[in-house]
């Protein structure tokens, strides 16, 4: 993402009483107490499943917690395993802060730049490790926020991808599919990283895949893209 121009704080619009009618009004399937987390900045990234109303779509089951009161269990939706399970709740989180936000800021282009930002990281990069930088990501923007500062949610975090999600690039086909094949494919151990073939694997390999040459009869220890 390009780094965003800068722009003067919004001032902290207080909300003492939680969200007001008018907000909730918007939002009659979240929960009063999720709306105002959300504008107070106290929502974790951790519990932006609180946000996806499919949840309700679900068949929940209940445990007693240690106050006494029976809460629902949505520990499959905590997991955001996909993409989408991310992307939905994290919709209306922006919608939620962009309606309780002065008018004519730039926050909403913030918002719009680091799903797009996100929706990327995914399809290029591991999901574990993009779903760590987003928690680690998610969680500096809202200490911004209490500051007035949305400009963040504009720039990608360099120090968090390289240290989370550039190592962990998802693996590469060198060659075509063939429909009808039917040749075996190598184990998982034994077979010559892909990534590595293609210069975009460091060794020691994070898939612990041997980082030979590709080439048929070669196995040399250098990638195809300098084979000889």
């Amino acid at each position: 993402m390009a780094a965003p121009q800068f722009t003067a704080p919004i001032a902290p619009v207080n909300s003492p009483a939680g969200a007001s009618p008018s907000l909730r009004s918007l939002f009659p399937d979240i929960e009063p107490a999720c709306i105002t987390a959300v504008i107070t900045h106290d929502l974790k990234a951790a519990d932006l499943y609180k946000l996806d109303t499919r949840v309700k779509d679900s068949e929940p089951t209940y445990s007693l917690s240690s106050t006494g009161t029976f809460e629902m269990n949505v520990s499959r939706h905590k997991a955001y395993k996909v993409l989408s399970s991310i992307l939905f709740p994290l919709h209306t989180y922006f919608t939620i802060l962009t309606a309780h936000l002065p008018a004519r800021t730039a926050a909403t282009v913030y918002f719009y730049r680091y799903l797009t930002h996100l929706a990327t990281l995914a399809s290029e990069y591991e999901w574990a490790t993009v779903l760590e930088y987003h928690t680690l990501f998610v969680n500096r923007r809202r200490n911004d926020m209490l500051a007035g500062s949305y400009d963040g949610w504009g720039a990608s975090d360099i120090g968090l991808l390289s240290s989370h999600v550039y190592p962990h690039r998802k693996q590469i086909s060198l060659s075509p599919k063939g429909a009808g094949s039917t040749k075996k494919s190598p184990s998982p151990s034994s077979e010559p990283c892909r990534n590595f073939n293609a210069g975009k694997c460091e060794s020691p390999c994070a898939w612990k895949r041997p980082h030979t040459c590709l080439a048929p009869g070669c196995g040399k220890e250098h990638p195809f893209t300098q084979h000889k």
